[in-house]
């Protein structure tokens, strides 16, 4: 008998009688998405304005936007970087926001001729009175070719050096040396053909920039066209945005008008401060278009933490522990299960600690979520602002955007191809195999059916338009758990 015949090519078969092996590729399969990426929007103490820079580490963020002050301690300047602290958190989208009048710190450094000429201008990359702290001097080459030089640049102890730099006749090599990380320090502007003095400014010396100002931060420099939360409400893959530390009537009704626009994230709120009493929280979402907006979660109830730099106590708002719970839990789980706890040990205590069930119950019907201490502090309801019976929890929320986002990514491959029989069958198949293998996970799905043909017809086919009908029924949660008992000393015996 001849050996076992590997082919790719059907015409190979039947030329010979024998064993073929003909290996596949495996069929499409659909790759559940993630909702776990964060989006927040905050002031900072420095870093690049209103662009999205995705942050995955502690240190990176801290690269990029600075730590809690100007570096000398005192008050937290940077509400990015509270409302982070003791928290985890998975990826994050991050956007600073600044001031419309914020203006970035700078310096000119000249030749040593008879009469001065300015070479180079060096700027803070962002704006902000951070880049006051920032100094610098040139000093010889590094290389030795005469016409270059070094740049030392120095920040809250940290120095830099930029080696080489030529600015002589039509040479500039600036932005290859000093790069474009957003954890730079500084930008240089030639202004002339040159070599900064190296006598000028020394390290004992140095040129200090000047100049930086934060500016008042105001509700516009998150709401304006391009800025703020509208960098934040389309940047593709964030699940749930916030704004770090900050809140207003106008922040939220700002995004209730994103929310009800959006298709794939949820969007957190809460409480303008700690002293707003319950009546008036549930007050307010009762107004605008909260009660119809399943993508609208408002927090309650100010928790404290440790300042982990000074070890005291600094006040929180609640929406970016439930932010940083949504960014480590699967969909279908519960943000306020018991496991959860785990993600809010970092809070210290509640501003109001002792809430009677009837505050929330109050807070619950009115569709606010609210922290709660018991053995640890968790939201005692996971609810949606939405009152729309069936539409409440955030879990049916979540749960319904990974199916639809999922099974969206892999139909939109199939846009454009031809529309066959055998196509659709497929793509039904794949669907049913992805739905089947959560519900045999006893994942999100209890139940379902996917049929390709139900909803089709011919004008709709003429039209190009075809029709995948996927019905679920998602899995519930146990949110009210009812122990009945008949426990007694006597048996009464009942004779026949």
């Amino acid at each position: 008998m001849p050996a076992p015949f590997f082919t790719t090519n059907d015409s190979e078969i039947p030329r010979l009688e024998g064993l073929y092996i003909k290996e596949r590729n495996p069929p499409a399969a659909i790759s559940g998405a993630f909702l776990g990426v964060t989006g927040v929007v905050g002031d900072a103490i420095r870093g690049p304005v209103d662009q999205p820079i995705e942050i995955t580490s502690p240190g990176q963020m801290s690269a990029i936007f600075g730590g809690r002050d100007q570096g000398s301690g005192g008050p937290v300047v940077s509400s990015l970087w509270k409302a982070l602290a003791n928290k985890p958190f998975g990826k994050l989208v991050v956007v600073r926001a600044a001031a419309a009048a914020a203006v970035a710190a700078t310096v000119t450094l000249a030749d040593s001729s008879g009469t001065p000429v300015n070479i180079v201008r060096v700027d803070a990359t962002s704006v902000g009175s951070w880049g006051n702290n920032v100094t610098c001097y040139a000093t010889s080459p590094t290389d030795g070719v005469s016409g270059h030089f070094n740049l030392v640049v120095k920040y809250l102890g940290k120095s830099y050096t930029y080696k080489n730099l030529d600015m002589t006749s039509t040479h500039d090599n600036s932005l290859q040396v000093v790069g474009t990380d957003p954890s730079n320090v500084i930008k240089l502007t030639k202004l002339a053909p040159g070599t900064p003095s190296f006598s000028a400014f020394t390290s004992s010396t140095p040129a200090v920039l000047a100049s930086g100002a934060d500016g008042t931060l105001a509700d516009s420099d998150f709401t304006a066209a391009g800025r703020g939360v509208n960098v934040l409400a389309s940047y593709r893959g964030v699940g749930c945005v916030f704004i770090a530390e900050r809140s207003s009537s106008a922040l939220k009704t700002y995004l209730q008008t994103l929310a009800a626009g959006a298709t794939d994230r949820l969007f957190l709120c809460g409480a303008d401060s700690e002293t707003v009493n319950i009546s008036t929280a549930v007050a307010e979402t009762a107004t605008g278009s909260f009660a119809v907006l399943d993508r609208m979660v408002y927090c309650y109830n100010h928790p404290y933490t440790l300042d982990p730099e000074t070890a005291t106590e600094m006040l929180t708002r609640p929406e970016s522990w439930m932010a940083s719970i949504l960014s480590q839990i699967d969909v279908d789980i519960h943000p306020g299960e018991e496991d959860t706890k785990q993600f809010t040990a970092g809070i210290t205590r509640l501003y109001q600690p002792a809430l009677a069930r009837e505050d929330y119950i109050s807070l619950k019907n009115a569709g606010i979520a609210a922290l709660e201490q018991d053995e640890g502090f968790a939201f005692v309801s996971g609810v949606t602002t939405c009152l729309t019976p069936g539409k409440e929890q955030i879990t049916r929320r979540r749960m319904t955007d990974y199916l639809q986002i999922s099974v969206a990514n892999f139909l939109k491959h199939l846009v454009k191809k031809k529309n066959t029989d055998t196509r659709k069958t497929a793509a039904a198949g794949i669907i049913d195999s992805f739905l089947g293998n959560l519900q045999d996970n006893e994942r999100v799905v209890k139940a379902f059916s996917v049929d390709p043909d139900v909803l089709n017809n011919p004008v709709d086919e003429g039209n190009g338009i075809v029709r995948i009908f996927m019905k679920v029924r998602l899995i519930s949660h146990m949110l009210e758990i009812v122990l009945e008992t008949l426990i007694g000393t006597q048996v009464t015996v009942q004779e026949a």
